[in-house]
């Protein structure tokens, strides 16, 4: 009866504990500010992020106009009819364009200036070839390639429209049984190889080449597969029947949907990937068909999910262009928007806009296809069926050129124009980042600390803050080593007069019992069972402590290993991670265990979780300390101490539990795990208590607005 009684007594605990969580979160809720990346979805926008490359993480901030638009242009500004359809545009070396009307089978072909300079109706050659339904163009050395889609082939000819060859679905091996032939992008690098994007393909991209031989696929996407993922696989593998696996959906890639040939014939290709799937958009292939970017977890578009006309919209990647240095430009067709990075990835601006309204010069209703011409940007609209030229301004060329020095190593005459980048926006992270690089090189490690603080740049700011460091450090050698030698005399003398007449520092039990709990874990949490010892004080100081020592390495850490955002940082977090998450495992082990036999009491459970968290804290001091002291190069041997202090802890919990409850090593490894099982299932009564919250809170309001409005 009276076990019964305190587990009921012990539910009530447990259910109020849920409810002020509750209550905590949803206040946190709706004191906690929220952003947008972009509130004027049917207008020209111009922005840029901020990241954090030690998290991945990155916030949206305006920033100056680095693109504007040139001027729109249709069949009718051209003196022609309307276009029937834009497929596709490409811009040549000479600074031609071409625009795609598949559905005409025609190809319009304009100057550097955008005047019409010709068109290409049909390819003449022994028979005249059609093209309507095709979706891509590509043109090098005075070779047009078309992607005749409904057609099932590609077609190569001269500027004239003379046919020279036709590249169709190859009969070999390699081609899988009934492969369904759609060529819808094709691009050329340098050695006249051929590379075919066809939709539906989740091989890749089919490779000719310049002999007209079929040499395979290349450049095929992964699938990404979490632990999650290959456990079921497993799972289902060992114990699927017949139907089940006929029932079985398999996980395929994603088809690439452009590329484009780039500097030294590296294939750059873009992917939509998913509703929702925001990573690893843009890939970067050697000849061999490798992967050199290495970013399947980055997401080169926004983050945002948008509500539009009552659906929820996500990114969607549809094109891809890149200019002579290797700075490529991708199309968000859901969006209408251009996001244009240098060849490291680093993000310079975000333009366009618009979502699927496009009555404003520079957004689209649906933004299909991008051609880099020199520095101009050109994107078609296949909805308002015309093309929109951005021409880059002055600010932006000050930009580029600045990164172009700054990705050489020229940081120095990068300097000047990285001053004026900050001078005219200091939203600039780039500019920040190159300024560091500059002052860095140039030996000024004040101003690189500072710049490079600003830009978030921990790797330079690391480099500048060890040659500080080395400056520091030998200023403060001789009196440091003096000092020391000092501190050490005395130490050893203190040491000797205390021996000598037997003085003893700490004389309080409970003190001794937590230090010889870290040194001999096994006899002390055995006398403080036995002995009945164990001070709620001092483990509660112990917890406290546990959770500032967790808030102070979160904003007190050094900055090349700290992530820290005042903006965005809530310690009520830190709360839950470390003083709830210790009452929760004393609250749930205690509950476990009195039902299985256990014999410990929750405040000898709540004492011993608390003594075995002394390696933790000591670890976190020291973190946080050598943290602004050494570089991350020189970290590892921490980190190693660290884990070991973590681990260390979780053995004088399991010791301390073991020796309270008199259980055996396999029944506390069961109880843990039914531990571990209650305090997942406490957390998820908590959730359902704060979903249900917010709906009765949410009802009320209703009714609320109903008796006032009525």
């Amino acid at each position: 009866m009276k076990q019964s009684f305190l587990i009921k007594k012990l539910l009530v605990v447990l259910l109020s504990i849920a409810l002020i969580f509750v209550f905590a979160i949803n206040a946190f809720a709706e004191s906690s500010p929220t952003s947008s990346v972009d509130s004027q979805q049917g207008s020209f926008i111009s922005y840029t992020y901020w990241q954090d490359f030690g998290t991945n993480s990155k916030t949206a901030v305006p920033s100056k106009p680095m693109y504007k638009v040139k001027q729109v242009i249709d069949g009718v500004d051209l003196g022609l009819a309307p276009f029937t359809s834009v497929d596709d545009i490409f811009a040549d070396e000479d600074n031609n364009t071409y625009i795609l009307d598949g559905e005409a089978s025609i190809i319009y072909i304009l100057d550097s200036s955008y005047k019409l300079k010709g068109t290409i109706t049909t390819v003449k050659g022994v028979k005249d070839y059609t093209f309507n339904g095709a979706k891509g163009v590509f043109v090098k050395d005075g070779k047009i390639y078309i992607a005749d889609t409904k057609n099932a082939r590609i077609l190569i000819c001269d500027l004239e429209g003379k046919h020279i060859k036709t590249l169709t679905l190859p009969d070999s091996r390699l081609i899988p049984e009934g492969f369904d032939y759609k060529p819808v992008k094709v691009a050329v690098d340098s050695s006249n190889t051929v590379y075919v994007a066809s939709d539906g393909s989740f091989y890749g991209a089919l490779v000719y080449s310049a002999n007209e031989e079929f040499m395979g696929f290349y450049g095929a996407n992964n699938v990404a597969a979490s632990a999650s993922t290959v456990l079921k696989t497993i799972f289902d593998r060992l114990f699927s029947n017949d139907t089940k696996k006929g029932s079985s959906v398999l996980a395929l890639p994603f088809q690439i949907n452009d590329l484009v040939a780039g500097p030294d014939d590296f294939i750059y290709t873009a992917t939509a990937g998913k509703s929702g799937e925001s990573k690893g958009q843009v890939h970067i292939l050697n000849p061999g068909g490798k992967d050199t970017l290495g970013k399947d977890s980055f997401n080169f578009a926004d983050l945002e999910v948008t509500n539009h006309n009552g659906q929820m919209q996500h990114q969607g990647i549809e094109s891809i262009d890149v200019d002579a240095d290797g700075f490529f430009y991708i199309l968000d067709f859901r969006y209408g928007k251009v996001f244009w990075y240098d060849k490291e990835c680093n993000l310079l601006s975000v333009f366009g806009g618009s979502l699927g309204i496009g009555e404003q010069e520079g957004t689209f209703a649906i933004a299909n296809a991008i051609a880099v011409n020199g520095t101009d940007v050109i994107v078609a609209d296949s909805s308002r069926k015309n093309i929109t030229v951005f021409s880059i301004t002055e600010y932006g060329a000050l930009v580029r050129s600045a990164q172009v020095k700054t990705l050489a190593d020229d940081y120095e005459a990068a300097e000047a124009e990285w001053k004026q980048v900050i001078a005219q926006d200091a939203n600039s992270q780039l500019g920040y980042s190159g300024l560091a690089r500059a002052l860095f090189v140039k030996g000024d490690n004040k101003g690189a600390l500072e710049f490079a603080r600003l830009a978030n740049d921990r790797e330079v700011y690391a480099d500048a803050f060890e040659n500080s460091r080395g400056d520091i450090l030998a200023k403060l050698f001789v009196p440091g080593s003096i000092l020391l030698i000092v501190l050490i005399v005395a130490a050893i003398l203190f040491g000797r007069y205390k021996k000598k007449n037997g003085i003893v520092l700490i004389k309080n039990q409970e003190v001794l019992l937590l230090k010889k709990s870290i040194f001999h874990p096994f006899e002390a949490f055995e006398a403080l069972k036995e002995k009945k010892m164990g001070s709620v004080v001092i483990a509660t100081v112990l917890l406290v402590l546990f959770y500032l020592v967790s808030a102070v390495s979160d904003v007190a850490s050094g900055f090349a290993y700290n992530s820290f955002d005042a903006a965005t940082y809530n310690s009520f977090f830190v709360f839950l991670s470390t003083i709830g998450l210790v009452a929760l495992w004393v609250i749930s082990n205690w509950l476990v265990c009195v039902l299985l036999g256990g014999i410990g009491k929750m405040k000898e459970i709540y004492v011993i979780t608390c003594y075995s968290l002394v390696p933790i804290i000591f670890s976190t001091v020291l973190r946080v300390v050598l943290s602004n002291i050494l570089v991350p190069d020189e970290f590892v041997f921490v980190t190693i101490f660290s884990t070991i202090c973590t681990v260390y802890t979780f053995l004088m919990i399991a010791v301390g539990v073991m020796k309270v409850h008199d259980y055996s090593l396999l029944k506390f490894i069961g109880t843990t795990l039914l531990t571990i099982g209650a305090m997942l299932v406490v957390v998820f009564i908590i959730f359902i208590i704060f979903m249900l919250s917010q709906q009765v809170y949410g009802w009320i309001l209703t009714v609320i607005n109903e008796l006032i409005s009525g």
